[in-house]
């Protein structure tokens, strides 16, 4: 297969490398695309790899040293459990979204599930129809399509982790949820006494959707600030020619060398450096100075920055991600995809933890089912301290039951989705604030902040004063001290 690539160049203020383009089908939170992430750099050739699940795209850098290797790319992403192909079109690192989001999915997913489980739920715990037969095929008929259509993800899933000899979140939910729903066909069919649990496999399902909706939306929420960061730089620049004729055209047609021409309230299309006028640039986005600094011949100019009172003649001197803007999005995409030292520690437990816990599970059935006396005995022993229970009437049941409880309440979700959602919310708030967060180890390391240096005021104040009040001094003047005079009232906030 032919790589997918994009070569960019530039003078001595840029680097040659190339980017390829990924389709990555598979993920469903962010602790995929982290896992994803560490499968593509774990390949020698990868300078860097940016996820995207919002997405469902990977962005790869290769090393200007190494030759793309598209073909090792896709194998360590299936590799990893994902399914993963080449896009025929590149477009600098920031592809176009699918017809469908992860975070439109699980909306579907979580609306079905509410649907079809509410009215199992008011049904048995509000009504108390649990035990009657008509209801129990009412239980049959909501959750079938939960099973079907909502859990389909987590089975696939736990399919593709299972096919390379590992697990993960999805396994136990699967599990937990198959085995609860498999036993109620079972007594559905064969007209077994007691209690069946339709109504639980159906909110497993449902529950969990819910966590990785809120995951989705805290992740479509944080690339909104990086498409805030994107449009910063303008779309088109009136490029000056050889004949001195001014021209509109695409900003990512620049090269290193064009003349762009700068007139008052234009933005910066890509950096460059000053060749004729003189103006004020607000380069508050970049350094956080409200000021606008002054430029004449010679001066730099950066990319998303915005020209204040002057005509300006530029000449471009990097283009594309070699801009300082460029590197600004990078840094932040960065920090979302990074993993913090928590989160590291909570894949390796989860790593040992899933395979402890189906063994349990599976030590907790055979328990009920062959012995079946002794542990209901030593339940209804422990279930004064607790709370009222319910046992199965069988041993079966119970083995059933017991064993699903195991992988349901042991099901490490808030491992994989509150550090992720939380790394991803709190880059989020700091770049809609200009603050840069190199990685989630940096933003974790901020909690242990006790104290907050700044070299200057500049970087704390809006530069944009207002008349907070007026007192005219002059004896005679008829203004009050209020400044509700004449005069007062014609002072104005700026």
């Amino acid at each position: 297969m032919r790589p997918q690539t994009e070569n960019h160049s530039g003078d001595s203020t840029t680097s040659e490398f190339a980017v390829s383009e990924f389709i990555v089908r598979g993920m469903n939170c962010q602790n995929c695309a982290g896992h994803v992430t560490e499968a593509i750099e774990g390949v020698a050739a990868v300078a860097r790899a940016e996820v995207r699940l919002e997405e469902g795209r990977a962005t790869v850098r290769w090393n200007p040293r190494a030759e793309p290797d598209v073909e090792r790319v896709v194998s360590a992403i299936k590799l990893a459990g994902y399914d993963a192909a080449p896009v025929a079109t590149v477009s600098c690192g920031h592809g176009h979204p699918p017809d469908r989001s992860p975070m439109a999915e699980w909306k579907f997913t979580v609306l079905v599930g509410a649907v079809l489980t509410l009215p199992l739920i008011l049904g048995e715990w509000v009504f108390g129809w649990g035990e009657r037969d008509r209801f129990k095929w009412v239980g049959f008929a909501f959750s079938a399509p939960v099973m079907l259509v909502c859990g389909a993800r987590f089975f696939r899933g736990a399919w593709s982790q299972l096919k390379r000899g590992s697990s993960n979140m999805d396994t136990l939910v699967a599990l937990g949820s198959s085995t609860a729903f498999a036993y109620s066909v079972w007594g559905l069919l064969t007209g077994a006494p007691g209690h069946l649990y339709f109504m639980e496999a159906a909110a497993i399902v449902t529950l969990v959707s819910t966590g990785h909706f809120m995951e989705a939306l805290v992740t479509a929420r944080a690339a909104s600030s990086l498409r805030a960061l994107m449009n910063l730089a303008p779309q088109t620049a009136r490029k000056l020619d050889v004949n001195r004729t001014e021209t509109e055209v695409a900003a990512a047609s620049l090269r290193v060398g064009d003349q762009v021409v700068l007139k008052p309230g234009d933005r910066v299309p890509t950096d460059g450096e000053v060749i004729e006028g003189s103006s004020a640039v607000d380069e508050s986005m970049l350094t956080g100075e409200s000021a606008p600094i002054d430029k004449a011949p010679g001066a730099k100019l950066y990319a998303g920055t915005a020209n204040q009172n002057g005509r300006l003649v530029m000449g471009v001197t990097a283009t594309g991600e070699a801009t300082a803007l460029a590197q600004i999005i990078a840094v932040v995409q960065r920090a979302q995809n990074s993993r913090a030292n928590i989160q590291k520690l909570g894949d390796h437990v989860s790593n040992v933890f899933v395979p402890v816990v189906v063994l349990v599970a599976i030590g907790t059935g055979l328990w009920w089912g062959l012995a079946y006396d002794n542990a209901l005995k030593f339940g209804q022993g422990i279930t004064p301290y607790l709370w009222p229970v319910h046992f199965p009437d069988t041993a079966l049941a119970a083995a059933f039951v017991q064993a699903a409880a195991v992988l349901i309440v042991a099901c490490p979700c808030a491992m994989g989705l509150a550090t992720p959602a939380a790394i991803m919310a709190g880059t989020n708030v700091a770049a809609r604030r200009g603050i840069l967060i190199r990685d989630g180890a940096a933003l974790e390391k901020s909690g242990t902040i006790t104290a907050i240096v700044f070299d200057k005021t500049g970087t704390l104040t809006q530069g944009k004063p207002s008349v907070e009040a007026a007192e005219d001094l002059r004896s005679g003047s008829g203004v009050s001290p209020d400044g509700s005079g004449t005069q007062g009232e014609s002072i104005q906030e700026q």
